[in-house]
């Protein structure tokens, strides 16, 4: 049954990312390399846990696979979404007949009966019935059109909840290798320190150095070491991260990520695209549409009701043997109409009414929320993009700097807190950079699943065939998209300035690097310079 479940589960697990992505052609596996095959269920009787047994070294891929398999939040999902069909399947019954037996045995007394004074007799007897609706104002259709909006909604929040696992376990990937790598950029921060320490020991108790040195490289030591504290008990919490995110212990070496460069826009004009594409989006969009369909099913309540009833049997209604086991066999075509209900039908139907424009409104400010966190995830690419560049240039530049300062500082042109001022700047800068990488591989990852582009970019394409077939029939128009204002950021605030110093006392101008430098003009009373 495990393993029966685990297939319906893989057979759902974020499908329809992007048709182009599911109709690209499969490369074969290389060792150390992407995942390009569908996620495969675990055998038959196997325990859960083998299929995550992940030691050595991992792919970013096979994280990703074992996570999507055995995260529980997602299992809970595809259960709401099973769920959900089989409700569609109890509304769909009231399309089908209905047919009821009914038998009884028992004793029957009758008085005053003309001529005869009073009668008793053994009444034993049933009834076959076939009842068959016909018409119901379109309740029953409209119930089932319900029903199978509410499974699309939850097999779009099964998408959504699996792009999401899939986002946490990368961002925990990358975390480990991030907070390995801080580690080891502290690590050697403090080697450094330790040196220098060493070395003013020995100036010190040779009576060439100054104490008051010894004692400034003794705390930078101390910060060094507090420092290397800090990285080593983070990495240790990202490293419970990665394992409640993915249930796997953090392989002893993990892959690079792939490179995301060619998965990503140039230059996207607006996210409308991803937008549609986006599961959560399309999720509440489903559940305005089931809304739409419980207030016309609520309608139906005011209309009268149809049914075809064929129905036979025995009963002896009478004292007598002429009368006993008298069958009875009757076909009618029945209409029902409810003429009061305590003002019940009204109510639901204004109960209903509500509850479509509430889903309106939520789809309205999910629509709202995603474009928000689309906007800032793509502010935080073309951001970090633009930076990089700079926090290279930083930790070259600073690393010639303490390389000279060391030197300068051997042959006594520098002071000691120069060169300790410049360690610091050193480790600072290439925390800064190191940050920034992954940074940047974190908002492009969070961009692809906002588009729900995630999942065909790690090279994992699990089936379709559980697609509701209410997917064709829902409905996203332009004016929709419109209202999420769907606008890319501004990113000329982010590109490099250049600093335009005018004449006189007139304030400097700073206008990014490519564009032409426009002098303001001078002010009146202000001095040129010639």
């Amino acid at each position: 049954m495990q393993s029966f479940r685990l297939k319906h589960l893989v057979a759902v697990l974020a499908t329809f990312a992007t048709a182009a992505a599911v109709a690209q052609p499969t490369p074969p596996a290389q060792p150390n390399s992407q995942l390009a095959k569908p996620p495969v269920a675990p055998a038959a009787g196997a325990p859960v846990s083998q299929a995550t047994n992940v030691k050595g070294s991992a792919s970013l891929n096979q994280v990703v696979e074992q996570t999507l398999l055995t995260n529980p939040e997602i299992q809970a999902r595809y259960n709401d979404f099973r769920s959900s069909l089989e409700g569609q399947n109890v509304a769909k019954g009231g399309w089908l007949p209905q047919v009821n037996a009914q038998g009884w045995v028992g004793h029957e007394w009758q008085s005053n009966l003309p001529g005869e004074g009073s009668a008793s007799w053994n009444r034993p007897g049933y009834t076959l019935e076939l009842r068959q609706l016909l018409f119901d104002g379109f309740k029953t259709n409209n119930d089932v059109k319900q029903a199978g909006f509410e499974k699309l909604s939850r097999y779009y929040d099964l998408l959504a909840t699996s792009d999401e696992m899939a986002f946490n376990a990368t961002q925990a990937y990358l975390d480990v290798e991030r907070y390995r790598d801080l580690e080891l950029l502290a690590r050697q921060n403090y080697s450094l320190h330790d040196e220098t320490m060493k070395q003013i020991r020995e100036r010190a108790d040779s009576g060439v150095g100054r104490r008051v040195d010894l004692e400034q490289a003794g705390g930078r030591l101390a910060l060094a070491q507090t420092n290397l504290m800090t990285e080593s008990a983070n990495l240790n919490d990202v490293t419970q991260r990665f394992r409640r995110v993915t249930g796997l212990d953090v392989p002893a070496t993990l892959a690079p990520p792939p490179r995301l460069d060619d998965k990503l826009p140039k230059d996207p004009k607006n996210f409308n695209d991803s937008l549609r594409g986006n599961p959560s989006f399309l999720s509440k969009q489903a559940l305005l549409q089931a809304a739409d369909a419980g207030v016309q099913s609520s309608k139906g309540a005011f209309s009268p009701k149809f049914e075809f009833v064929a129905s036979t049997g025995t009963d002896t209604s009478q004292p007598g043997p002429d009368y006993k086991n008298t069958r009875s066999t009757n076909v009618q075509l029945v209409m029902s109409y409810n003429l009061y209900r305590g003002g019940a039908d009204s109510a639901r139907f204004r109960q209903t009414s509500a509850q479509s424009y509430a889903a309106r409104d939520v789809r309205n400010y999910t629509c709202r929320n995603i474009q928000q966190d689309l906007a800032i995830a793509w502010n935080n690419v073309v951001h970090l993009r633009q930076a990089l560049p700079f926090l290279r240039d930083h930790e070259v530049a600073t690393t010639k700097v303490r390389d000279a300062y060391r030197q300068q500082f051997q042959i006594g042109q520098r002071t000691l807190l120069d060169l300790l001022d410049t360690e610091n700047e050193l480790f600072e800068s290439r925390r800064a950079l190191t940050n920034a990488l992954y940074d940047l591989q974190v908002a492009q990852y969070r961009w692809l699943t906002l588009s729900h582009k995630l999942l065909p970019t790690l090279g994992l394409r699990p089936a379709n065939d559980e697609t509701p077939e209410e997917k064709a029939k829902l409905e996203v128009s332009d004016d929709v998209i419109k209202l999420c204002n769907s606008t890319v950021p501004d990113a000329t605030r982010l590109e490099p300035v250049k600093v335009i110093y005018n004449n006189g006392t007139t304030p400097p101008d700073f206008v990014p690097s490519g564009r032409s430098p426009q002098p303001s003009p001078a002010q009146p009373g202000s001095t040129p310079k010639w």
